[in-house]
């Protein structure tokens, strides 16, 4: 029984995951358009554009600590949809550049909540399937950051650009009214008496946070700098017109989103390890062959393996950034490392917009190719020394536990 109250709960959470991407990500590819319309001068485009993850980065780790001090992770769960609706419903009701912006802002730190969801989905399962649980969870992002776009492009085709701040709306309300039947996890007393300031300085010290959160800038920083900035510009040059653009981010975000899904599959056949090194190597692979790229189909087909290559490496790093971690510094741990990859978002397009321009795109492509390799190496180093720590003397047994079904995938981290 409790099994199935379980299971009940978390996929309640997963349809409100997904309702919170969509709710944070209907109007954003159409962001830059409305503006132009407005007659908003580019600058000011930009700095809207960039608002949200400016706003998300700086508040994701105050976020997970205040949270997980306080022990009331449903309470901020609610605060940002009801912030997301009222920011939105404003915009509709008096459309300009500051509701505009303010929007956009109210995304960023709607979003920086995410870092709780992560953790609060986790609870829900055994320690022991605790990667399988992030692997589970991450594919509400691609699916819901997929229908808020394509509901919104229908939506606005329809009605016009303002409707589209509706859907934003009507996502937020409802997946609101459903956290009404969660339950939150722990309590204040608990948190408080256990989450002193050694505890804290102990995280920010711990060198395999850090070097889990490197790796986490490092796959946004590819991700950010090619699907995003230049792989668009690549197509355009191709002669894809504006559907087909749209298409080819749609391509990356499809296979993410299949991606993330089979991670608990690639964990029991391969390992987290080689999952992750896997990854990293195929992104980079994909980013190196990119610029090389003749027509729109082979650009197509590398954009597909680039998606894959960055589900499994990102959902590998959600997977063991909480390994260890006591119940009330998850969200801590997890907004550290949220924080922390947040900064590929902006260093990402903009070093490998220097790149380009100094030398070339190929040049470009191919420092990210072998940045991405590096990250391979490097995951691959990290999850060898930590098992060898965790089992002495096992850890030149070749497969080992990672062929032992899921508990081994688990073992490899």
């Amino acid at each position: 029984m409790a099994d199935r109250r379980w299971t009940a709960e978390a996929a309640l959470f997963f349809a409100i995951s997904v309702l919170f991407f969509i709710s944070i990500t209907s109007f954003d590819p159409f962001v830059s358009s409305y503006a132009a319309d407005l007659g908003i001068p580019a600058v000011l485009i930009g700095s809207m554009v960039g608002i949200t993850g400016l706003a998300s980065m700086v508040a994701r780790l105050p976020v997970g600590i205040v949270s997980g001090f306080l022990s009331r992770r449903r309470q901020f769960i609610q605060a940002g949809f009801a912030l997301t609706a009222v920011s939105w419903t404003i915009a509709y009701l008096a459309p300009g550049a500051a509701t505009l912006f303010a929007g956009k802002l109210s995304n960023g730190l709607a979003g920086s909540v995410w870092v709780i969801y992560t953790v609060m989905f986790a609870s829900y399962f055994a320690a022991r399937d605790g990667a399988r649980a992030m692997a589970v969870i991450s594919v509400a992002s691609p699916l819901g950051s997929l229908a808020g776009s394509t509901i919104g492009g229908l939506v606005i085709h329809a009605f016009g650009y303002s409707a589209g701040f509706l859907v934003a709306v009507f996502a937020a309300l409802l997946a609101l009214a459903l956290t009404a039947f969660l339950k939150d996890d722990g309590t204040p007393g608990r948190a408080r008496a256990s989450l002193d300031r050694r505890a804290l300085s102990a995280q920010f010290a711990d060198a395999r946070l850090w070097a889990i959160s490197l790796l986490g800038i490092v796959v946004q920083m590819t991700m950010y700098g090619t699907r995003d900035t230049f792989t668009p510009l690549m197509a355009a040059r191709l002669g894809a017109d504006p559907i087909a653009i749209s298409w080819l981010a749609n391509t990356h975000l499809i296979l993410f989103g299949l991606s993330t899904a089979l991670c608990p599959w690639l964990y029991r056949r391969l390992g987290l390890g080689r999952t992750g090194v896997l990854g990293f190597a195929l992104q980079g692979a994909a980013i190196v062959a990119m610029a090389a790229a003749k027509g729109l189909p082979m650009l197509f087909a590398l954009q597909a393996v680039a998606g894959i290559a960055y589900g499994m490496a990102f959902t590998v790093l959600m997977s063991i950034v909480l390994e260890s971690a006591r119940p009330q510094e998850k969200t801590m741990r997890m907004g550290f490392f949220q924080s922390m990859y947040s900064v590929g978002v902006f260093a990402g397009p903009l070093l490998l917009g220097l790149l380009v321009d100094g030398v070339s795109e190929a040049a470009g492509f191919a420092a990210w190719g072998v940045l991405s390799v590096l990250g391979a190496l490097m995951t691959g180093w990290l999850l060898y020394r930590r098992r060898s720590e965790s089992h002495p003397g096992d850890a030149s047994r070749s497969g080992g536990s990672e062929g032992e079904g899921y508990r081994g995938a688990v073992q490899d981290h």
